[in-house]
């Protein structure tokens, strides 16, 4: 117990109040081409910035929940320290999706034989691609090293999250294999500074991800009353280490900003095949 504290039976007191601003700005782009000659394709880019002082935490890692009560924010008296970044609104996304008929085989474009066609005809590809810039991310310290005077160490059970110093140096310049970022730019906040640190919300960004699924399929008539169709589908088919966000905590040096997993499947994570054979009659 402080004994600098007018209650000493209460060890925490909270309040409730209706704070918080954001502001979204947008700018949208979409390419549309209805099927003509065997491709359909649609493909929006969305160039976005989400500022929020709301995010119900001072280290946010999800969108904030619109039932969220009783979140404990570091400084009350400040609660634009907390504008920065939306975690979950990239800056930069596109998506494109699209089917193309291969213009080989009977009622295509090229009819060949009955040997070229049994090859090459009959043959769709398909896509729903995405691409983004990476997850906005907020650096953070243990409250052991908090030099503002206020118990964080104390009273960080509420939820409230402590900073550290930023300007140190290029952030994203990489102090060795597997790291994403530079822990020379941070820095705890100097002893008896009695301030918090003064990392912004949102000041980091994670890695990028490219995620494109891909499918091909074939359609084979065997008979008037029976076809077959064959079809093959791909999550991740590049193959491609899409990274999910490092750690953002400095004060564990051993796993601050190290890239130690991948998003999950179907996120953009490892690749995974199927396929299938069906018969209509």
């Amino acid at each position: 117990m402080d004994a600098r504290a007018p209650y000493q039976n209460w060890t925490l007191l909270m309040s409730s109040e209706n704070y918080g601003q954001s502001s979204y700005e947008a700018g949208i782009a979409e390419v549309d081409h209805k099927t003509s000659h065997g491709l359909g394709l649609h493909a929006n880019y969305t160039w976005a910035k989400n500022i929020s002082d709301a995010q119900g935490s001072d280290a946010p890692t999800v969108f904030a929940s619109e039932e969220a009560y009783a979140v404990e924010v570091a400084n009350r008296f400040d609660i634009k320290a907390d504008r920065g970044n939306v975690v979950a609104t990239p800056r930069n996304r596109a998506l494109i999706s699209g089917t193309y008929q291969l213009p080989f085989g009977q009622g295509r474009a090229f009819n060949g034989n009955r040997l070229v066609n049994g090859a090459l005809g009959g043959w769709d590809v398909s896509t729903v691609s995405t691409l983004q810039s990476g997850q906005w991310l907020t650096p953070t310290t243990s409250p052991a090293f908090d030099q503002s005077n206020t118990g964080m160490a104390v009273r960080s059970g509420g939820g409230a999250i402590l900073r550290p110093d930023c300007g140190y140096g290029n952030p994203y310049k990489s102090s060795g294999r597997g790291m994403f970022f530079n822990p020379g730019a941070f820095a705890e906040t100097p002893a008896g500074a009695g301030r918090f640190g003064n990392c912004g919300v949102g000041v980091l960004q994670g890695p990028n991800m490219m995620d494109v699924n891909s499918g091909l399929a074939k359609n084979v008539t065997l008979h008037d009353n029976y076809k077959l169709r064959f079809e093959a589908t791909f999550t991740n088919v590049l193959n491609r280490s899409n990274y999910a966000p490092p750690q953002t905590n400095i004060s564990n040096t051993a796993t601050f900003g190290a890239l130690t997993s991948v998003l999950p499947q179907g996120l953009g994570g490892n690749r995974t095949g199927q396929l299938a054979l069906r018969l209509d009659f």
